[in-house]
């Protein structure tokens, strides 16, 4: 029943493609970024067992993917993780779901973002504050040119990413003599590297909020399709990574064995890479924020629709993350403004997962007998989830980090309350003047 309530406006017209969601998703995954940055960091703290950390990553993510898969088919709204909660549980966890789930965009695309101005950086040395605003101002007009741009968009340069991945993750394994190794080694950084391994193959969760503007069913197909191949091909660059003994800058590595010819491919690449992961998550921002203002969370002025998309909620979005990004690497610097935004992506990834996850429970357990193996893999998927998000805490996450997070959570709960405050206000005052 509740998956009904939550059926999308028949007026909007389905757009998006499985191909191309897979290719928005895997966008929203930027995987050389993802590969040069979250692995930068993996690598400096597992050294050699990058490989694995991505393994139990991919796992990790695999769970959720699949939550993400079953809830997919239930709901034929757009709004993703803010829609699965709020039908799924209660309206009061599909708000906060929904605002940690701006945070996570936020977050996470702007890790992307500020992951291809720190490579332009390196390459190039110039301004670190321009390069952040002009990556995180060429995503926004992608947005804003439609949809179906972002998606051919996507696309093309997706295709130049997976062959680059291929070929460099075979050249690194060429030069070490095709030397094969035992990659599971256990590390006592290895949560931390496994919670910034979660970013590189997540991108279907760029997808989920599309349910307005795709199929439901192709939703759920793209994300699980794009997880294996993202994790696959991460797996694969970590362990040729491993093969040649490397713990250094991945950067600086490249530069120096590609020379020239490696600089001009990487700027360009790192210049389409980080727009690509920015045009995903802006997207996916954009239409939670729509949900939510069409069931009155939010004003509903960012819920209005001009030529068929909701332009005012990604004219907002877009001055968000420019300005959120152009401020931090100016007075953060790019590289730490990247480091910080990865590790609070990843918790809040751990956040709206597990509201998935619970959401499947509850859904599916009302005919446990049916959907066994749904409340199976939402069970499993909690506790891999909590796991993590324990580990990565005790790990040693950044303080600063963990009161971001937490701030937001305390937040979103002051923004419920006063949200109730406001909506009970009439009824109480209809009450009052009936009892005198």
């Amino acid at each position: 029943m509740e998956a009904k309530k939550a059926m999308s406006n028949k007026k909007t017209e389905k757009r998006l493609g499985l191909l191309d969601l897979f290719f928005i998703s895997f966008g929203g995954q930027a995987p050389v970024i993802s590969m040069l940055t979250f692995g930068t960091v993996m690598i400096s703290e597992v050294h050699t067992a990058g490989a694995f950390a991505m393994l139990i990553a991919t796992l990790v993510v695999l769970f959720n993917g699949l939550v993400v898969y079953f809830l997919a088919n239930r709901f034929r709204r757009g709004g993703g993780y803010y829609v699965y909660a709020y039908y799924g549980l209660t309206s009061r966890m599909g708000l906060e779901t929904g605002w940690i789930y701006l945070l996570y965009a936020l977050s996470y695309g702007g890790t992307l973002l500020s992951g291809g101005a720190y490579v332009l950086y390196t390459i190039t040395g110039f301004n670190q504050t321009l390069l952040t605003l002009v990556v995180s101002a060429l995503a926004s007009a992608i947005v804003i040119a439609g949809v179906k741009v972002s998606a051919r968009y996507a696309m093309v340069m997706s295709l130049v990413e997976m062959t680059a991945l291929g070929l460099l993750s075979v050249y690194f394994l060429f030069i070490s003599h095709w030397h094969f190794y035992n990659p599971i080694k256990y590390s006592p950084n290895l949560p931390e590297a496994v919670l910034f391994g979660l970013g590189i193959p997540t991108g279907y969760g760029s997808i989920a909020p599309l349910g307005g503007e795709a199929k439901s069913g192709d939703i759920g197909k793209a994300s699980i399709l794009v997880l294996l191949v993202g994790g696959g091909l991460a797996t694969l660059f970590f362990y040729s990574l491993g093969a040649i003994d490397f713990t250094g800058n991945l950067v600086e590595f490249l530069l120096g064995s590609f020379g020239l010819v490696g600089l001009v491919i990487m700027a360009f690449v790192s210049l389409n890479d980080g727009t690509l992961g920015g045009v995903s998550y802006i997207l996916a921002n954009s239409r939670t924020i729509k949900a939510m203002a069409e069931d009155g969370i939010f004003p509903r002025v960012f819920a209005k629709e001009v030529r068929g998309k909701p332009l005012v909620a990604e004219l907002l979005i877009s001055a968000i993350f420019i300005s959120a990004l152009t401020l931090m690497s100016k007075y953060f610097g790019i590289y730490n403004t990247f480091v910080a935004l990865g590790a609070l992506a990843g918790l809040s990834n751990i956040f709206i997962h597990s509201s998935a996850d619970l959401s499947l429970i509850r859904l599916a357990s009302k005919r446990l007998v049916k959907h066994v193996i749904e409340v199976t893999v939402g069970v499993i998927a909690t506790l891999i989830s909590l796991a993590v998000f324990v580990g990565s805490l005790m790990s040693g996450v950044s303080p600063y980090i963990e009161n971001i997070m937490f701030g937001w959570i305390i937040l979103g709960f002051f923004y419920a309350e006063a949200l109730d405050i406001v909506r009970s206000g009439p009824e109480e005052e209809k009450r009052g003047s009936e009892a005198q």
